[in-house]
Order: structure tokens, then C-alpha cells, then sequence
């Protein structure tokens, strides 16, 4: 029989150098992965808004849009200012009011629409088309030439998709080594804090960032990955897997006291802890898969990673740091220090005693926890991820308060001749959200024949197959009246023609507002129903998956509840993940104090007396596992500036400490009180066979507790 203990033990040296060769390629493929900062791109293809970018690329070679606008500038200075820009690689061409109007006419002799579109007081607005799409690289390059021009110039303002994700991605590359360092330093406090040898937390955190770095790495095979990924999936490794480390820890120092001999001791301890190690982040792994059945291909993009981290950690706990102790024991052992972190011998008696009150007041929290986290407000613009001091949001929001809107949506529709584009867009321009609309038919009077019309403009808003409308769209104090605005034109459309597409960024981000609501609901279920079921395998009972996954989910209603009552508003994706790692990370609390109550039950037939005994025994290790996972997350919380991140961590940290407090106080009362259902559903359970008698606590001296 395979003896995985024996074989670490015997080939530990070996076992390290194969890591370390590991190690060398899988910093490559960490540093050579290519990181992706447009959610949009993530959205399914056989979405109308996707089909209508497809179209407008292949039929309009239309690519990324810019906007540039100049204050207070001459009409030869805005020419000079467009040659610049249009030289710079990566520009296609740069249009103004000169190319729709005779700058030379009076302004007030100008067609208003075209007018009101490119001028405004003093300011004049250029849009900026580039080669290739907002996200390219040679896009990207390009942005970044037009800073260098209108840099040290204070009335140039260049804002628009393509500067976002410029500023999205300049952001999260500057944090991405400060968030890894802070969670680094706070978490090797706490390690320190938790563990008897002064060694062990380097230890710890080397075998993890080795796994972190593996996992990290393979993601070159994937192609790319997301920001947001990239920017949380190594801290929430970090957090979750050392849970592994100080279990396997915590064991090791059980064996020493049975075995004499170090090498017998870690063998035994690899050996016991390996299923009870690897069940727990199967659990995990339950959470993470959850999101790869999200339509936005953001979940999936996550999920794989963190699901594929937690594998990678699972492999390394139980070889490379086992190997890795065992070197280097002759050495640690010398150096030690009591543990820090307080016992729980004190507060068991205390919970237990105020089991009732803790049932009651999550039952009065149950209800207002619920609706709130339903109720909690979103945003979906990739603009809202950015600082509010970015370049980008700054020269945003400069053009909207002169112009009143930079968001534009296209209108795909067939070519079915000028006259019903004209019914069409009438219909359009009434509806409230429209600031205006361009179109051959808005700008050329219908009584001159197509023939005549400028080429550059048929090239603009026409194809062999379709006709195209640019639609600008006022700025919306809330997205939710932006998404109303286009649901009607939608609406509108569809009674014109039966084919239609609308495009553009605020379709896109209507369609994934619509997407969140359904993928909020699929990873809820999928995630409760595969940990429920994970669990309900590993005690062989029907009853307590149900207890344990709820005592979780309220932890995260909680978690959710409180952003409702700070009146916060989050990403759309944001509740979405975080109800998935929350809980696929903070079941495994629920699952070691059930496990241990268990265990507790065979010893000491009272109820009451082995609950007190099971918080002792799991207190400690599950306050550390909370502390590590809220210390990797919290501090990067508060110097994140990308929006996304800063919320993620937040709620990812404060949802490990609710998630605690909730196994000390709810899942007690509720184990206890549901003690008779458990022995009916669960198979050996302890008392199945004997009625106990529940007795009350009475505290003795020595701490032991006596019935009465």
C-alpha cells in the first residue's frame, strides 16, 4: 500500500530540488502571462451587443474610440494639434467640427447637431480613432503618445474607453507588488503569533509563495487572465492554503509527543492529515468551481485559478513543506517562543452559556440580513473601477460637464434606404437618457441624393449590408437609467427592423448588468448545492450540510447586508465572488468545529460539556485561520486604488471574521438544538443508539464542567 509519508520523508532533499526546477519555468510563465483590463471582452459572444461589435468591426472598420478635447484653442492650433495625434502609430484618423461643418460659416449658421457635438463655449471636442480595438497593445501604445503631447498643457483633456483601460491597467501594475508585500508582512505577524518556532512562519510562507508562483505560472497556457484576477487570485491563495500549513503544523507537533524519531513523526502526520487536508479544500475548491459556471467569462477566468491555486497548494502542503520542515529542523528547533494567540478556555463557557441568546438575535438578524444583501446598490462601468483623481476619469469628467455626454452606443440595422432610418431616428431622439443621434439621415437632407454625399461620411454610417447610427447618450446620475434608455432603444428598433444590433459601451455594460443578475443566482446554487454536497459525503448525513452551509451563508448575507445599510454602492461582480470564496473558504471553519464536536461526542456523552470542549480545541486554530485570511486582505483594502479590488478585499476580510464569530455562536446552538434531527439523518453519529440527557453547566475549579 502506497505510504505517502514514508516516501516524502525518505526523498525530502529530492523532493526540494524537484521544486526548486519547477520553480524556474513557472516564474517565466508568472511574468510572461498577459493580463487582460476589459471586463467587456469577458461577456458571451451571442450577445446582441457583442454580435453588433463584431459587425461594426468587420462591416465599419470601426475600432477604438478616443476623445480629446482642447480649451480655449484657435482653430489653427486645433488643426496643428490634430496632425500631431494623427502621426502618432496606432491613430487612424482624428475627426472635428471641420470635417462635418465649413469651420469658415459663422457657428451660429452651423447644423446644431453637428455643431453641439464637437463645439462647446470655448472648448472643441476631436475624437480620436484608433487602428485596432481599445485593448490592443498598439492601442494602448498609442494613448500613451497622445499623453506625451498634450502633457504639460492644462487645457488638453484626453478621456474615453481606450484612456480607461490605459489607467486601469498603469494602477493595477503599481499595486499589484505592494498588495503582495502587505499581505506578506501582516500575515507573517500573525503566523508568528500562532506558532511555537520562530522558523515556522518563513517556512510557511515560503512553501506557499512556491505554490502561488506555480499556480500563477501555468496560467501562461491559458493566455491571459483578468485584472481582477490577477490582482486578488495570489492574496487569496496566500490566505486560504496556509490554513493547510498551520493544520499540518499543528499535527506534526501531536506526532512528536508519540515519536521519538522526527522522521517517523512527519510521516504520521502526512499520513493522518492528508484526507482530513484534502477534504477541506475540495470544499473550497466547491466555492471557486461555482464561478466557472458564470455566463460572464469572468467567473470562469477566476474560478479556474483559484480552484487550480488550491490544487497546487494542496500538493505543496503535503510534500514540499513537510520536506522542507524536516531540513530544517535541527535548526528551528532551537529557537521557540510560546504561542501568542489566546486559548478559548475561558470564553467556551461563556458561549455556551449564552448559546440561546446568540439563537435568538441571528434569527431577529436572519430577515433584515436577507433583504438587505438583496438590495445592495451596483455599478457596471469599467470607468467606475478608476480612482476619481486618474487621468482618465479627470479628462472625463472635464468633457461631461461641457458636453454632457462621452458615452456612445451604435445603432447596427440593415440597409433599408435613408427614409426609414429618418422614421426611426425621430422615434429614437424621444427618448428620455438621448442626448443626440448621428446618421446619414440626421446630418444630410433627404432630398439629396446618396450620390452626392460626401464619401468619407456613406464610409462612415454605411455598409454594403447595414446602416449605422451613433447614438449619444446623456449622463446618467444612476446606470440604471442609462440601462432604461436602452432597453427603449431596443424596443424601438425592433418595430423598424426585425435584424438589429446595439453596440457600443453602455450596451455592453447593459448586457452585463443583465448577465450579473443571472450568473448572482447560478453560482449561489451551484456553490451551496456542490459544498452541501461535499459535506453531506463527508459526514454521511443529509441534515448537516444544511446547518453548516447556512450558518455560512448568513455570514455572508451579513457581510453583504452591511454594505445596504453603509449605503455603498459595489461592482456587479463583486457579490457575486465574494459570496463564492466566502463560502468556499470559511466552510472548512464549520466543518472542523462539527468534526471535533464529533470526535468530542465519543468521549463525553454531554452534550453541553463537549460543545465547551470542541470551542477549545477548535478556537484557536480557526481564530488563526480568520486572522491570516482577514490580515492578506484587509490592508490591501485600504491603499487599493482600483475600485474592484479595494471592495473585493474588504468584504473577502471582514467576511472571514462574521464568518468566525458565527462558528463560535450560531453553530453551537444550532448543532445543539437540532441534536435529535442530527442523529435521525446522520449514520454513527454519536448517542444515536442511547438517548442522552442535555445537562446544564456548572463551572468547578479545575474548569471541568459537572451536569446536574
Amino acid at each position: 500500500m502506497f505510504n505517502l509519508g514514508s516516501v516524502v520523508v525518505k526523498y525530502r532533499k529530492l523532493i526540494i530540488a524537484v521544486y526548486i526546477l519547477i520553480l524556474l519555468p513557472a516564474s517565466a510563465g508568472y511574468l510572461l502571462t498577459d493580463v487582460n483590463y476589459d471586463l467587456m471582452s469577458y461577456l458571451p459572444d451571442d450577445l446582441n451587443s457583442k454580435q453588433g461589435e463584431i459587425i461594426l468591426e468587420e462591416e465599419f472598420s470601426a475600432s477604438g474610440l478616443g476623445l480629446l478635447m482642447a480649451r480655449g484653442k484657435k482653430d489653427f492650433q486645433v488643426k496643428a494639434l490634430i496632425e500631431d495625434v494623427e502621426a502618432i502609430n496606432g491613430v487612424n484618423e482624428v475627426l472635428w467640427l471641420g470635417d462635418y461643418a465649413d469651420i469658415y460659416v459663422p457657428r451660429d449658421f452651423m447644423e446644431p447637431q453637428i455643431r453641439d457635438r464637437f463645439v462647446s463655449g470655448e472648448t472643441v471636442l476631436l475624437q480620436v480613432r484608433f487602428d485596432e480595438n481599445a485593448r490592443s497593445d498598439l492601442t494602448i501604445a498609442a494613448v500613451e503618445d497622445i499623453r506625451k503631447v498634450t502633457a504639460g498643457d492644462a487645457d488638453l483633456f484626453f478621456g474615453g474607453e481606450p484612456a480607461v483601460l490605459v489607467d486601469l491597467q498603469k494602477g493595477i501594475d503599481a499595486e499589484i507588488f505592494i498588495y503582495t508585500t502587505i499581505a506578506v508582512s501582516i500575515t507573517l505577524v500573525i503566523l508568528a503569533m500562532a506558532t511555537r518556532l520562530y522558523l515556522d512562519p518563513i517556512l510557511f510562507l515560503t512553501a506557499v509563495g512556491l505554490a502561488i508562483v506555480i499556480n500563477m505560472g501555468t496560467n501562461y497556457f491559458q493566455g491571459e487572465i483578468s485584472f481582477i484576477t490577477a490582482s486578488l487570485a495570489a492574496v487569496m491563495q496566500l490566505g486560504i492554503s496556509l490554513d493547510y500549513a498551520i493544520f499540518l503544523m499543528h499535527r506534526f507537533e501531536e506526532e512528536k509527543n508519540k515519536f521519538r524519531d522526527v522522521n517517523k513523526a512527519m510521516a504520521s502526520t502526512i499520513n493522518k492529515t492528508a484526507t482530513t487536508i484534502a477534504s477541506s479544500g475540495l470544499t473550497t475548491i466547491g466555492g471557486f468551481a461555482a464561478l466557472i459556471t458564470m455566463q460572464n467569462g469572468i467567473g470562469s477566468d477566476m474560478g479556474l485559478v483559484l480552484g487550480k491555486g488550491i490544487i497546487v497548494s494542496l500538493f505543496v502542503t503535503l510534500t514540499f513543506l513537510p520536506a522542507l520542515i524536516l531540513v530544517f529542523y535541527p535548526f528551528s528547533k532551537r529557537y521557540s517562543h510560546r504561542v501568542i494567540l489566546p486559548s478559548f478556555k475561558t470564553a467556551s463557557g461563556l458561549l455556551i452559556k449564552l448559546r440561546w441568546a446568540f439563537l435568538i438575535l441571528f434569527i431577529f438578524l436572519a430577515a433584515p440580513a436577507f433583504l438587505s444583501q438583496n438590495n445592495v446598490n451596483y455599478y457596471y462601468a469599467m470607468a467606475n473601477y478608476l480612482p476619481r483623481d486618474s487621468q482618465a476619469a479627470v479628462a472625463t469628467d472635464e468633457i461631461l460637464t461641457e458636453y454632457g455626454a462621452v458615452d456612445i452606443a451604435y445603432l447596427v440595422t440593415p440597409n433599408r434606404g435613408r427614409q426609414i432610418e429618418k422614421e426611426l431616428t425621430q422615434e429614437l431622439e424621444k427618448i428620455e437618457g438621448i442626448d443626440s443621434i448621428m446618421a446619414i439621415s440626421t446630418q444630410i437632407d433627404p432630398a439629396i441624393p446618396e450620390l452626392m454625399i460626401p464619401g468619407e461620411v456613406l464610409e462612415d454610417f454605411k455598409a454594403n449590408n447595414y446602416r449605422k447610427a451613433m447614438i449619444f447618450m446623456q449622463n446618467a446620475e444612476k446606470e440604471q437609467d442609462l440601462f432604461t434608455a436602452i432597453d427603449m432603444i431596443r424596443t424601438q428598433a425592433s418595430t423598424f427592423h426585425d435584424e438589429h444590433y446595439l453596440a457600443g459601451q453602455p450596451a455592453l455594460t447593459r448586457d452585463m448588468a443583465a448577465l450579473s443578475e443571472i450568473d448572482a443566482r447560478t453560482v449561489a446554487l451551484v456553490s451551496v448545492a456542490a459544498i452541501g454536497f461535499i459535506v453531506a459525503i463527508s459526514f454521511r448525513s443529509l441534515s448537516l450540510p444544511v446547518m453548516l452551509v447556512l450558518a455560512v451563508q448568513f455570514s455572508i448575507w451579513l457581510n453583504l447586508g452591511i454594505l445596504y445599510f453603509q449605503d455603498k454602492t459595489v461592482a456587479s461582480l463583486t457579490p457575486i465572488i465574494i459570496g463564492a470564496i466566502q463560502l468556499g473558504a470559511t466552510v472548512d471553519y464549520a466543518i472542523l468545529y462539527t468534526a471535533r464536536y464529533r470526535e468530542n461526542l465519543l468521549e463525553i456523552p454531554d452534550r453541553l460539556a463537549a460543545a465547551k470542549k470542541t470551542i477549545e480545541d477548535t478556537g484557536r486554530s480557526i481564530l488563526t485561520s480568520a486572522l491570516i485570511l482577514f490580515s492578506a486582505t484587509i490592508g490591501i483594502s485600504i491603499i487599493a486604488g482600483i475600485a474592484s479590488t479595494r471592495e473585493m478585499t474588504m468584504l473577502v476580510g471582514r467576511g472571514a471574521i462574521i464568518s468566525m464569530l458565527v462558528m463560535f455562536t450560531l453553530l453551537p446552538s444550532m448543532l445543539l438544538l437540532n441534536d435529535k434531527l442530527i442523529s435521525l439523518t446522520t449514520a454513527a453519529w454519536p448517542g444515536n443508539k442511547s438517548k442522552k440527557k442535555e445537562t446544564c453547566i456548572q463551572k468547578t475549579p479545575g474548569g471541568v464542567t459537572n451536569e446536574f
